[in-house]
């Protein structure tokens, strides 16, 4: 039983192999190690390490799954954790479809690049970062404010369950993003970078603090009327739409609800051939993970294959109730990971052949757009978003860029940019969330019309 399952990994093992008959669990065993270093006004101002434990426990009883966490790995942390999990599995709906907790005889992991130096990163190797971003910031926009964050670290994750499954995969990463901006113009100016590596040594913090403050404009920001307008995005902003077309289009439980964009165009085309979007947990130019939260074996998944739409990714629980393959995009199940459901986070955009300043000759006449901001669902059903641009957007003329411009706000859906992309740019850029758990490798984009719904002050 539970009660003599010692503590730790060890006894997570023998919590979930050690239950009555007719109760089957998973657990996941999750160490993290980060360094976060903030920045502001030039200065840091903000260094914080975290290590930490997290242990989940999902129990499967009468056909009804209960799942609970802790911090605790200690025997009486275990042992409250799987009995928690179990009175929540007996008053929980019956999940009919259920196939049960995978073998250990499925497709077994392959191997996926990791560093471990940056997973141990120290504070002080973080810090070094930081310094080069400022430094790199400073020397090529002097009297310029820079703000921005590092993060750096990885986690190991060991997914264990009642029908023999052991699996582990260690992740690492270092991910930045720097503004620069000169608040004294008005209305203000800015520019903005970001980049993420699985390996802290390919950062390359000194472009990163030079990008942003290349894109901050010299001059203050006209006004630009609302509109429809041919657009160039770079990379940021693609990052931005293809993370919501992986959630609103691909997810699992979009799929299972009758709510995602592409549930009536599986199979069909919606992106001109040469755009071919895969989610790859496997892939360097991600952060790569050789499992899942539930210990399946992660796989590459064609999205959007040559513009023809794909399925849906799923995990245990919406493989069963969509009656389809197992895909291996099983989040952890509590929430607020397992209401978001199964969605693609290793998002890799094919490249197309133009550097940026072909994409800005091509456009003629539009607006170039660094990147989005606090975007937000309208209408998962068409694929609505909203949001702002932010921190370098420009008027393109006669195929150049002409001038900085006030912000817009943009309420547009990503399945019409999606078929509205003209070209794409030949250099892919690495983007991550703050600790990993979405990533992606995609390169700018020239867009054939981009809706924006209203003008901004600033």
């Amino acid at each position: 039983m539970a009660s003599r399952s010692g503590s730790g990994l060890p006894g997570l093992r023998r919590a979930v192999r050690e239950l009555p008959d007719g109760v089957r669990a998973d657990a996941r065993h999750l160490v993290a190690s980060w360094t976060t270093i903030r920045f502001a006004n030039g200065r840091i101002h903000q260094p914080h390490f975290e290590r930490s434990l997290s242990i989940s426990f999902r129990a499967s009883e009468g056909g009804r799954l209960g799942i609970a966490t802790t911090s605790d790995g200690s025997k009486d942390g275990l042992d409250h954790v799987v009995a928690s999990a179990r009175s929540l599995a007996r008053i929980a709906p019956v999940e009919r479809t259920f196939r049960g907790f995978p073998k250990p005889e499925g497709p077994t992991p392959r191997a996926v690049v990791c560093s471990a130096s940056t997973a141990r990163s120290s504070p002080e190797s973080a810090t070094r970062i930081a310094e080069r971003i400022l430094a790199a910031a400073h020397a090529a926009a002097p009297g310029a404010r820079v703000a921005g964050v590092v993060n750096v670290g990885g986690e190991d994750l060991t997914v264990v369950n009642s029908e023999g499954l052991e699996r582990s995969t260690r992740t690492s990463l270092a991910q930045a993003s720097v503004l620069v901006d000169r608040p004294d113009l008005d209305p203000p100016v800015s520019g903005w970078s970001e980049g993420a590596h699985w390996d802290a040594a390919r950062l390359d913090p000194d472009a990163l603090g030079r990008v942003a403050a290349e894109r901050m404009a010299r001059s203050a920001p006209a006004a630009v009327e609302p509109g429809a307008y041919r657009v160039v995005l770079r990379a940021s902003a693609v990052d931005e739409l293809v993370s919501f077309l992986g959630l609103l289009g691909f997810g699992g439980h979009g799929e299972e609800e009758g709510w995602s964009c592409l549930r009536t165009m599986r199979g069909k085309r919606v992106a001109p051939a040469f755009v071919s979007l895969v989610d790859d947990p496997r892939s360097p130019w991600t952060v790569p993970a050789a499992i899942d939260y539930e210990g399946t074996a992660t796989r590459r998944v064609p999205l959007v294959d040559e513009g023809i739409a794909g399925r849906a990714v799923t995990d245990l629980v919406t493989a069963g109730r969509l009656k389809a393959p197992l895909t291996g995009h099983g989040p952890p199940p509590e929430a607020p990971f397992g209401d978001w459901g199964p969605y693609p986070g290793h998002l890799v955009l094919a490249p197309g052949d133009a550097s940026e300043e072909e994409l800005v000759r091509e456009t003629r006449n539009g607006l170039l757009v660094t990147r989005f901001h606090y975007v937000r669902v309208v209408d998962p059903g068409r694929g609505v978003i909203t949001g702002m641009t932010r921190d370098g957007t420009y008027r393109i003329a006669h195929g150049e860029i002409a001038e900085p411009v006030r912000n817009l706000r943009f309420t547009e859906s990503v399945l019409t940019a999606l078929k509205g992309i003209e070209r794409l740019g030949r250099v892919r850029h690495r983007h991550a969330s703050e600790r990993g758990g979405a990533s992606s490798a995609v390169p700018a984009a020239l867009v054939r019309s981009f809706r924006f719904t209203s003008a901004t002050l600033f």
